[in-house]
C-alpha cells in the first residue's frame, strides 16, 4: 500500500444540510401543481407494481435521511468521519495516517459541502396561512462558519478538511444584495478596482484548516431547478449573472451547477430543465471563455428519454458535457449520486471508453469523485457504502486516483 502523506482525497460534491435549511413546502407544492404523481411516488420508491419490500426499503432510507438532518451542523461532519472510521458498523477506511482508498492513504478527507439558497423568488405567493419560512442566506453563512471552526476545535486531529461552496441564486436579490453577499463570502479575494477584475487568493490557508466568518468559501453552487436562468434575456437579471460570471473567472473562482432533470425543483418543470442542460450555458462559456465550472451529476438522466419518431434524438447531456470540455480547458464534471449502485462505473467506463476510441482523452483531467451525500441516503445506506463501491469499481487504480486527488486540486484552484 502505497503512502503518501501530501495527498488528499476530494469528495467534490457533497451536503450537509439540518431539516431548519431546507425549504420543503415549497417543493411539495410545486410537486402537487405539476401533478407529477410518478415523481410524488418516486420519492418512496413505489409505483403501482412496486413491491412491498421495496416501499419498505426507501421509506427507511428517507428516515434514515431525515434522522440524519435532525443533527447540528458539527455532528453531522462528524458523523461523515466516523462512519469512515467503522464506527456504525461495516468497513473502515481510515487508520491512523489518514483515509485509506484505492491501495493508496490520503493525508485528508477535502469535502466541499454546497450551500443551497432557498430564497424565494420575488413574487413567489404561498398558498399556506402562514408565512413561507426565509432563512436568509447570512444566517446560514453564519451557522457553517461556527460548524467547521466547531468542527476543527473538537477535532484537532480529525479527518476532514471542509471548504464548502456558497449557495446562491441571482434571482432572488437585488444587485446590490448580490454584489454585497459575493464580495463579502470571498473578501480573501482582491479586487482590483483599477480594472475591475480579482485576483485568486492562497487556498493553501483554506485547506490548512485556517478559518474564519468572511473566509470559508471556495466556490460557488447554482441550482436551475429552484429557479436559476444561466442566461436570462431580462436586462436586469442578466446583468447579475454577468456579474457574477466576470467575478469568478477573474478569480478563478469554481462553479458547480446542478445536472441532470432531477433534483429539488421548485420551478415549472419544463423550464428546469431547460436552465439545467448544458447546452444552455454555450453562450455563458462563449463569453466567459476562462470559467472553471462543474457539470455536476454528469449530466446522467434520472427518466428515460422518449423521443417521437418524428422528432431527432437530442444529444445525452452526458455527450453534451464531454463536448464542452473539448471546447473549453476548464469544463469539469463530477459523478456524484449516481455511484450509489456499483452497477454505475461499468456503464460509465463504456462512457469513457468510447471517448478514449475517438482520441477524446481531455476527460481524464477533468472528472471529479463526488458522492451527494447527504440526498444520496435516498438510495443507498451510508456514506461508507459509496466510498466501498467507488473502491471496489473495477476502474484502473491511476484513474481513480486521478478522478479523487489530481483533478479535484485543479478544479478547486489549490496551490
Amino acid at each position: 500500500m502505497k503512502k503518501q502523506t501530501n495527498d488528499y482525497f476530494f469528495d467534490c460534491h457533497c451536503h450537509t444540510m439540518t431539516l431548519g435549511h431546507v425549504n420543503v413546502t415549497s417543493f411539495l407544492q410545486n410537486l402537487l401543481k405539476n401533478r407529477d404523481w410518478e415523481l410524488l411516488l418516486g420519492l418512496v420508491g413505489t409505483t403501482t407494481q412496486s413491491s412491498e419490500k421495496g416501499v419498505t426499503s426507501h421509506i427507511k432510507n428517507i428516515f434514515n435521511l431525515l434522522t440524519l438532518m435532525q443533527n447540528d451542523l458539527p455532528d453531522i461532519f462528524k458523523i461523515m468521519e466516523d462512519d469512515l472510521r467503522g464506527k456504525f458498523g461495516g468497513e473502515k477506511f481510515t487508520n491512523d495516517n489518514g483515509l485509506i482508498m484505492n491501495k493508496r492513504v490520503y493525508k485528508k478527507l477535502v469535502i466541499t459541502p454546497l450551500l443551497m439558497d432557498f430564497k424565494s423568488l420575488p413574487g413567489t405567493e404561498s398558498n399556506n396561512y402562514y408565512p413561507q419560512p426565509q432563512k436568509e442566506i447570512r444566517t446560514i453563512i453564519n451557522e457553517y462558519s461556527f460548524a467547521i471552526k466547531q468542527y476543527y476545535k473538537d477535532r484537532p486531529d480529525g479527518l476532514l478538511y471542509i471548504l464548502p461552496f456558497l449557495g446562491i441564486n441571482p434571482m432572488a436579490y437585488t444587485m446590490k444584495e448580490l454584489t454585497s453577499i459575493i464580495e463579502d463570502s470571498f473578501s480573501s479575494y482582491t479586487a482590483k478596482k483599477i480594472n475591475k477584475s480579482v485576483q485568486g487568493s492562497k487556498m493553501l490557508t483554506k485547506i490548512a484548516g485556517v478559518i474564519s466568518p468572511n473566509n470559508i468559501f471556495a466556490g460557488i453552487k447554482l441550482y436551475p431547478p429552484m429557479g436559476f436562468n444561466p442566461w436570462p434575456e431580462d436586462k436586469l437579471e442578466r446583468e447579475k449573472v454577468e456579474f457574477l460570471y466576470s467575478y469568478a473567472e477573474a478569480a478563478s473562482i469554481p462553479i458547480t451547477t446542478h445536472c441532470n432533470d432531477g433534483g429539488f425543483i421548485t420551478v415549472d418543470y419544463k423550464q428546469a430543465n431547460i436552465n439545467t442542460k448544458p447546452e444552455t450555458w454555450h453562450e455563458v462559456l462563449r463569453r466567459y471563455p476562462n470559467l472553471r465550472i462543474n457539470f455536476a451529476h454528469a449530466g446522467v438522466s434520472t427518466t428515460p428519454n422518449i423521443t417521437s419518431i418524428f422528432k431527432k434524438k437530442e444529444k445525452s447531456w452526458t455527450d453534451q458535457i464531454f463536448d464542452l470540455m473539448d471546447s473549453y480547458d476548464n469544463v469539469y464534471t463530477d459523478f456524484s449520486y449516481n455511484g450509489i449502485s456499483p452497477q454505475f462505473y461499468d456503464k460509465f467506463s463504456k462512457v469513457l471508453d468510447g471517448l478514449e476510441d475517438s482520441g477524446r482523452q481531455k476527460y481524464r483531467d477533468r472528472v471529479l469523485f463526488g458522492t451527494d451525500f447527504m440526498i444520496n441516503l435516498l438510495g443507498i445506506k451510508s456514506y461508507q457504502d459509496y466510498f466501498r463501491y467507488f473502491n471496489n469499481s473495477n476502474w484502473d487504480i491511476g484513474l481513480k486516483h486521478r478522478f479523487s486527488s489530481i483533478n479535484p486540486r485543479r478544479f478547486l484552484n489549490l496551490s
